[in-house]
């Protein structure tokens, strides 16, 4: 079935298919409005241990549709990231400073307050050419080659520092990109990469993970395998954790430009496998308990509604078929509402249509760490109706219920 993303190796296999699913950021105008589709599977390499979609949806057909919509990234931990880097030998207000996307503006800020004056950011459309006016993230990662690359250096010149926030597991060429990055380097140079650590969302088994914009799903153990592409090694690695998702921190060196080995352990790798294996292997069951309390829920003649019209929203409803059981979705983004979910056709409406006569439970999908606010927000509901999660990391979680059936 192709080969494997990082390591080109042929022991890839095909452990989740999920059919054919929408791009969510697609929001539909209409209810019958036709959604940007491609077959989801998640697949894992017995030889790296990395999981992978199979294949990428194409970065072109990932441009979202509205000039609104935004990303967001946790930041949290970056005042612990640039004490690390700037501890780092050689680092100093003399280096050299590139970032590849808006994520990392705030880490160049940092930095440039610590004195650092070469300090720069890639265009997407002066440096990458990119000509669709919505293009983002997404195409930032098809469009950096190693070509791209070598043009920036000749007009920029290159750096000692690369900050990378959550750009390689968007990547559905990953080897080509991280040639392109270790393009932008200087010799000796460090690179700085943060991706989500997945490790958590594996033991949890829980599905709204996958989304068709990352095409590599990390974990500290498999992470360092894409500096080999690089021709860099490993010189420290922090986690930090957050709801939902931890992210990791993998701080690199430049050696040079031929494949370094990795240093990941076999039994390392053989951990891993298992683990995604164990998460691939338990989705058909909790499609069925989800389903089970969603017909509790609704057995009085009532329905639900989700609350948050984000990808996790539409990979919940849309991986385990819960759609007919959902009236609508509410969203505080003024832009959303009067717009659909892709594929499941659901209408998005504002807060004020939440209504316990009519919607016996409100589905979170949002950070829950603004649960209480919400639910602070909307106290008529409150009183009558159910707020849950969908999410595993909540205290609210949906599988609460589940284990009292």
């Amino acid at each position: 079935m192709g080969e494997c993303l990082v390591c080109k190796s042929n022991r890839i296999e095909r452990i989740l298919d999920l059919g054919p699913q929408p791009v969510s950021s697609h929001y539909a105008t209409s209810p019958s409005a036709k959604a940007v589709e491609h077959d989801l599977a998640l697949a894992l390499c017995e030889t790296c241990g990395v999981a992978q979609l199979a294949p990428p949806f194409p970065f072109q057909d990932l441009v979202p549709p509205y000039k609104w919509m935004t990303y967001r990234e946790p930041e949290d931990h970056l005042d612990a990231v640039v004490d690390r880097l700037w501890n780092l030998p050689g680092v100093g207000t003399h280096s050299a400073v590139g970032g590849i996307t808006f994520k990392d503006a705030t880490t160049l800020d940092r930095l440039r307050h610590r004195g650092c004056r070469n300090v720069w950011s890639i265009d997407l459309r002066e440096d990458l050419g990119a000509t669709h006016p919505n293009a983002n993230i997404e195409s930032v990662q098809g469009l950096l080659t190693p070509e791209r690359a070598a043009e920036i250096v000749r007009r920029r010149g290159t750096v000692d520092v690369l900050i990378v926030r959550h750009i390689v597991e968007h990547a559905e060429s990953p080897r080509r990109l991280l040639k392109a990055l270790s393009s932008l380097l200087a010799p000796n140079g460090y690179m700085v990469i943060e991706v989500p650590d997945c490790t958590a969302n594996f033991r949890r088994q829980d599905y709204s993970m996958i989304w068709e914009e990352h095409a590599i799903y990390f974990t500290p153990e498999t992470l360092p395998q894409v500096l080999a592409a690089a021709g860099c090694i490993p010189v420290g690695q922090d986690i930090h954790p957050f709801p939902f998702e931890d992210v990791i921190m993998l701080y690199a060196r430049k050696v040079g430009e031929a494949t370094v080995p990795s240093t990941v352990a076999p039994e390392a790798i053989r951990r891993n496998n298992e683990l995604c294996r164990q998460f691939a292997g338990a989705f058909d069951g909790w499609t069925e308990r989800y389903h089970r309390v969603c017909k509790d829920l609704t057995k009085d003649g009532r329905r639900l509604a989700a609350y948050g019209a984000g990808h996790l929203t539409c990979a919940f409803l849309n991986f385990h078929r819960l759609n007919e059981y959902f009236a609508f979705v509410v969203d505080d983004t003024p832009h959303k509402q009067g717009l659909f979910l892709p594929r499941s056709s659901i209408p998005i409406v504002p807060k004020e249509r939440l209504n316990a006569r009519e919607i016996s439970a409100c589905f979170f999908g949002l950070n829950p760490q603004i649960e209480d606010k919400i639910i602070a927000n909307n106290r008529g509901y409150a009183e009558n109706g159910q707020f849950y999660s969908m999410f595993v990391d909540s205290a609210r979680s949906i599988r609460k219920l589940i284990a009292k059936q």
